[in-house]
């Protein structure tokens, strides 16, 4: 990838997730990342497809960083409740400006299903990950059902961070979480 492509998508991407997607403009974004605008327009031909490729770059970083925090413990429910534990420290951080996925769905839930789509993509992924951190907890026929309930709980959390400045929405999500886990049998789960 070529650097001033990379300089325009990590320009987006800071600007988007702190002022939103409608709120800044192409020339902005050009300025910022000190391209000209047949450079932009080379790379991308639309705001949308620069809308669309922040949010697939966004999700592989965002996966890279979580799996490899979920991949530092052995227990499986520590795995659980890593998810939960690196949202809080993203919640936590001052980059911190809410999940540019739930906004980019609100902003262009009618005008653009290939940006609904990216934010579709992502929120399935999660999901799929947090099924198989849950099958050895759950005995995998749960998994699925299970992991849609936490997905609720880590999006309100996000949303009780952003919206109500309720920095400790991800802890709370996840106690939670561990007492809708506790059914499985473990006396740990509530304490853990």
């Amino acid at each position: 990838m070529s650097a001033k492509r990379q300089d325009v998508l990590d320009t987006a991407t800071r600007l988007f997730s702190q002022f939103g997607y409608q709120a800044v403009g192409i020339d902005r974004i050009i300025d910022e990342a000190g391209v000209s605008k047949m450079t932009m327009y080379k790379y991308f031909p639309s705001k949308n497809d620069l809308v669309v490729e922040v949010l697939q770059q966004r999700e592989v970083d965002v996966a890279a960083g979580l799996v490899a925090f979920v991949n530092e413990r052995q227990d499986s429910l520590a795995r659980v409740r890593a998810v939960f534990e690196w949202h809080d420290e993203w919640i936590k951080d001052e980059s911190f400006h809410g999940c540019m996925f739930i906004s980019a769905a609100s902003e262009y839930a009618a005008s653009d299903a290939r940006i609904l789509q990216a934010s579709a993509d992502q929120k399935q992924h999660l999901k799929i990950f947090l099924e198989r951190l849950l099958e050895p907890l759950t005995g995998g026929d749960a998994a699925p059902g299970y992991a849609s309930k936490l997905m609720l709980l880590i999006d309100g959390a996000i949303v009780a961070a952003r919206v109500c400045g309720n920095k400790e929405a991800a802890l709370e999500a996840w106690e939670a979480a561990s007492e809708l886990l506790a059914k499985f049998g473990s006396d740990s789960l509530a304490g853990a």
